[in-house]
């Protein structure tokens, strides 16, 4: 029954078609254009097509539930509009297309009431589901009673059909429709469960995987298999009708539905060319959604996307080894910790936890092509973060903190003779080796003593080593934590020069590197920034020469004594007069604002505010070629990624992506060989998935 109706429709398919066309081409010429004006500033074309950036606006949500509404209203008209015409050519009669519309647009309030039979039938089903799921756990036994109860359900399709032929009531359709059925009710429920609900919804999802890595094409294909599903359906229920009537009914009642179709002349000799011609004009929401994101006259930002760990497996083969004897290296959730452009335009993530760090090498800003390896070597200390610096070559400096008396899995076998001591490392985009000649930078002798470590490159080619360390009580009984700046010459820090630069109030977050971030201005003169992310608290230290023989400190922002979240950062720039720039999250209010440090130590300073107030995570900032301040930022209420650009006290805000489900795990970004800002975050999906994503904006307003 099913491939007789769909051959029939696929053989008379542009006269079938002429009543969906008049129906939603309107429709979506009036909804394509308001869609567009009302997420002006909330979308990009990601990956070449279209995308909403973020959760969608009171107004977006209203403006779909009202084409939502219209479009069921729609096909209340078009669908039993179209029936009558299949029921005429299956009867060898003539039926005018304006005739079928007049009888569906005078049962259209009858073809409501039936819609909404079918949504409460159709929630009923899903309710049931649902509570088996939730009372018992059957996962399979909920998903059959779905299936059973929208079986039952389904002979209220030829309900439309009795409406839009005899004109009858919704109550007298439906009992008309499980009377004809009787008898045959398996074979008939499924007959229009595959033709009219399960091979167009295949039709769709087939289309949209064939056609998924081609921009705009999946949509427009959409669109279009929406209004030819429109004739297969009718033509499934029209000859499923009319045959059941021949079984159950009678000659009399045949003739009856065959004689009250509506009259029509015989069909003129061009009938077939005008409703040819139909097939452009209802191409015009398509072309113009199409011609808005191909020519983007909009000025959406254009934003290239890549889950670089879609493909990965989440537990690497243990048999497979490095070269030093360990396994291939796992990449978690919580692992991102810094981004930076490379050698040969290819960008290095620094991933770091609990273990040994680890980096993530992308070919190119599409990070389509990746290598994956251990930064630190075996025996590193667990439970230290390493901190990065880039060098002007493009290579990596980054700390690891070597360990003496303790086995191989990291437990100490002697807390006397425990000792860690700080050390470096050299990286390109393959691997690390120790730092030639480097001297240790620091001995550790106590493994509950928590160190946190900021690396920064000088502009002679040495390095600077920030460091916060655990001070005795004082006699305030108020606990400090020391700063020492280690001033190197050269990047293997071969004759390290350290001193203490500042005390300031212990945070205990301070085990986190997010609170710590070194700096040197073109003056060779350190900054560097403290974050407390107990307090929210600002503290800038700033040296008056290279060597540091004097330090100054600044609290630009006086924080909150009754935060304790510590999901909070900062981020600091030093501008070329050794000013810095620093971004951070108001704890507050929680919105992201700008520092504009009028000294160096930022003791005065001009504020911006980048945000709404609401639920943020810590931004991260660079200086673009061009000298604007970016400052990017997960809009956690929102649910996405934002970019502020800021030329003096101006800024622009930029939504570039949409992130599944806000977290806190860490968000980098750094500029790639194009100069464009590359963003690498970690988005949620449901359940227990994840994957790390890169997205780079190929253009920002």
């Amino acid at each position: 029954m099913v491939w007789l109706a769909y051959g029939f429709s696929a053989r008379n398919l542009l006269r079938l078609l002429a009543p969906a066309l008049l129906v939603f081409l309107p429709i979506g010429l009036l909804a394509v254009p308001v869609l567009f004006v009302l997420v002006d500033g909330s979308a990009a074309v990601v990956n070449g097509d279209f995308e909403l950036v973020g959760r969608p606006e009171p107004p977006l949500l209203e403006w779909a539930a009202a084409v939502l509404v219209v479009s069921v209203a729609g096909q209340a008209v078009a669908l039993p509009a179209t029936v009558v015409l299949a029921a005429g050519l299956l009867a060898g009669e003539n039926v005018s297309l304006s005739g079928a519309m007049r009888a569906a647009a005078r049962r259209w309030p009858t073809m409501l009431a039936l819609v909404l039979v079918g949504v409460v039938a159709f929630t009923a089903a899903l309710a049931a589901g649902l509570g088996i799921l939730l009372w018992i756990g059957a996962q399979v036994t909920a998903y059959g009673v779905m299936a059973v109860l929208a079986l039952v359900a389904m002979p209220c399709l030829l309900a439309v059909a009795s409406v839009a032929l005899e004109g009858r009531s919704a109550k007298d359709a439906l009992a008309r429709a499980y009377r004809l059925t009787a008898g045959a009710s398996g074979a008939t429920a499924l007959t229009l469960a595959f033709g009219v609900v399960l091979f167009p919804m295949l039709a769709a999802q087939a289309a949209n995987w064939a056609l998924s890595g081609l921009p705009v094409v999946p949509a427009v294909a959409g669109y279009v298999l929406a209004l030819v599903a429109v004739p297969f359906q009718a033509a499934v229920i029209a000859r499923l009708f009319l045959h059941r009537l021949v079984i159950k009914g009678t000659i009399d009642e045949f003739k009856e539905i065959v004689d009250g179709l509506p009259e029509s002349a015989p069909r003129p000799p061009r009938l077939m060319p005008v409703l040819a011609g139909l097939l452009l004009p209802a191409l015009l929401p398509a072309l113009l959604y199409a011609g808005a994101v191909l020519i983007n006259p909009l000025g959406w930002p254009e934003v290239s996307e890549t889950a670089v760990t879609e493909t990965w497996s989440r537990d690497p083969d243990a048999e497979v080894f490095e070269a030093d004897g360990r396994p291939k290296p796992k990449l978690g959730a919580s692992d991102l910790r810094a981004l930076y452009a490379g050698q040969g335009g290819r960008m290095v993530m620094l991933m770091d936890d609990f273990a040994a760090a680890k980096l993530l090498t992308c070919m190119d800003s599409t990070c389509a092509r990746t290598r994956f390896t251990w930064a630190e070597p075996v025996g590193v200390v667990r439970g230290y973060t390493a901190a990065a610096a880039r060098l002007a070559d493009g290579r990596l400096v980054v700390s690891t903190w070597a360990q003496e008396g303790a086995d191989e899995d990291g437990r100490v076998l002697d807390y006397d003779k425990w000792r860690a001591r700080l050390g470096l490392l050299i990286c390109d985009a393959t691997a690390c080796v120790p730092a030639p000649g480097g001297r240790p930078i620091t001995e550790v002798t106590s493994s509950t003593q928590d160190r946190t470590v900021a690396l920064a490159a000088r502009p002679g080619g040495g390095l600077l080593v920030a460091q916060f360390y655990e001070l005795p009580l004082g006699e305030s009984d108020i606990a400090e934590e020391g700063l020492s700046i280690t001033i190197c010459d050269d990047p293997a820090c071969t004759r390290p020069r350290t001193k203490e630069a500042a005390r300031l109030p212990a945070d205990r977050y301070r085990d986190d590197s997010r609170g710590l971030i070194a700096g040197v201005g073109p003056d060779d003169r350190p900054v560097v920034l403290r974050f407390d992310r107990e307090t929210g608290a600002v503290f800038v230290i700033s040296c008056d020469d290279p060597a540091c023989a004097r330090a100054r400190t600044g609290r630009p922002v006086r924080g909150s004594t009754g935060y304790s979240d510590g999901q909070a950062g900062a981020a600091m720039l030093v501008r070329a007069d050794g000013r810095p720039l620093i971004a951070y999250l108001d704890v507050s209010d929680g919105a992201i604002k700008l520092l504009d440090c009028r000294t160096r130590e930022c003791s005065q300073a001009g504020t911006t505010t980048l945000s709404e107030p609401g639920h943020h995570t810590a931004p991260t900032m660079v200086l673009d070629r061009d000298g604007r301040v970016l400052v990017a930022y997960q809009d956690l209420d929102r649910e996405r990624i934002v970019i502020a650009t800021c030329t003096g006290t101006g800024c622009v805000r930029t939504p570039v992506t949409t992130i599944a489900r806000g977290d806190d795990r860490g968000l980098a970004m750094a500029l790639d060989g194009h100069g464009r800002p590359m963003l690498a975050w970690v988005g949620f999906g449901g359940g227990d998935g994840w994957d790390l994503v890169v997205t780079t904006p190929l253009t920002l307003r």
